[in-house]
C-alpha cells in the first residue's frame, strides 16, 4: 500500500460522514496523523477540486466533483436513466417525495430525488446520507442481502440513536429486517427524523443482487400506519418494474 494514498482516502472518507466539514486540526485529531501530512493532503485535494474551504469556519468539505465521480459507476449501470421517469410517475401517483438510494458502507445515499407537488416539502437532497438502520431505503438495502452478508454488515454497524424512535437493538433490527423481507417492502416512522415517515422497496440487478432502493417519504400525517400497506405495494410495484429494466428476470417479490 502507498501510505500517502491511504491517508488521502482516510481524509475523504472522514469528511464524507460530516455534514458541516472539519478543520485541518480536527482531521488530524480524528485520524491521528502528523499535522503536516494532513495539511498537505487537504491542500492537494483542494487544488484538484475535490475539497472546498468555508472561509468563516475554516472547515473543509467534499465538493460535487467527488460526487460526480461516485455517480459514474451508477450511471453505467443505468440506474438513474431507468429510475427517474418511473420515480416521477410514483411521486405523481402518491403525492409524496420519491428517492433513489444506494448503500455506501453502513449508510444509504440518495442518488435521485423527485419532489411532490404538496405544500409540505421534505428537506432532502441528492447526496444526503443516512445510517442504514434509521431509514426505509437503508432497511431495504439491508433486508434483501444474502444472509451471510447481512450478518457481516450488521456486525460492523453502530446503531446510533437519532430520535427516541430509532431502533438500537441489533436483535430487534434483525427481526424487523426478516419481516420486511417476507413482505417485500420496508418502512419507518420517526426513526431517522421526528415527524417524518418513509416506505421503500429494493431494486435488483441482473444477477438478482440488491443494487439500490426507491422510497416514498412524507410526514407522519401523510404516511399513517393504515396507509403503509397500500404505499408498500405501490413502491414494490415500481421497484419491480425498475428491476426488470435492469435485467432482473427472477420472480417478483413476495
Amino acid at each position: 500500500m502507498v501510505p500517502a494514498i491511504k491517508r488521502a482516502f482516510e481524509v475523504l472518507e472522514l469528511l464524507a460522514n460530516q455534514d458541516t466539514g472539519l478543520t485541518i486540526s480536527e482531521l488530524q485529531r480524528s485520524l491521528q496523523l502528523p499535522l503536516s501530512s494532513v495539511a498537505t493532503i487537504v491542500y492537494t485535494l483542494v487544488e484538484l477540486g475535490y475539497l472546498e474551504r468555508e472561509e468563516e469556519t475554516s472547515h473543509y468539505s467534499l465538493t460535487v466533483k467527488m460526487f460526480g465521480i461516485a455517480r459514474r459507476p451508477v450511471d453505467r449501470m443505468g440506474l438513474n436513466s431507468h429510475c427517474h421517469e418511473l420515480l416521477e410517475e410514483m411521486v405523481r401517483e402518491s403525492g409524496l417525495t420519491g428517492h433513489l438510494a444506494v448503500r455506501q458502507g453502513s449508510e444509504s445515499m440518495y442518488l435521485d430525488r423527485v419532489a411532490s407537488d404538496s405544500l409540505l416539502q421534505i428537506s432532502s437532497y441528492v447526496g444526503l446520507r443516512w445510517p442504514l438502520h434509521t431509514s426505509a431505503v437503508g432497511k431495504a438495502l439491508l433486508a434483501f442481502l444474502p444472509e451471510e452478508e447481512l450478518a457481516r454488515v450488521l456486525r460492523q454497524m453502530t446503531l446510533k440513536k437519532l430520535t427516541p424512535g430509532t431502533i438500537t437493538s441489533r436483535d430487534v433490527l434483525e427481526q424487523q429486517l426478516h419481516k420486511f423481507r417476507r413482505l417485500g417492502y420496508t418502512w419507518e416512522s420517526n426513526e431517522g427524523e421526528w415527524g417524518v415517515a418513509c416506505v421503500a422497496a429494493p431494486v435488483f440487478g441482473s444477477r438478482h443482487e440488491v443494487v439500490a432502493a426507491i422510497s416514498l417519504t412524507g410526514s407522519t400525517q401523510q404516511i399513517t400506519k393504515s396507509r403503509v400497506p397500500a404505499l408498500g405495494a405501490l413502491v414494490k410495484r415500481y421497484a419491480e418494474n425498475i428491476s426488470a429494466q435492469l435485467g432482473d428476470h427472477h420472480s417478483t417479490l413476495p
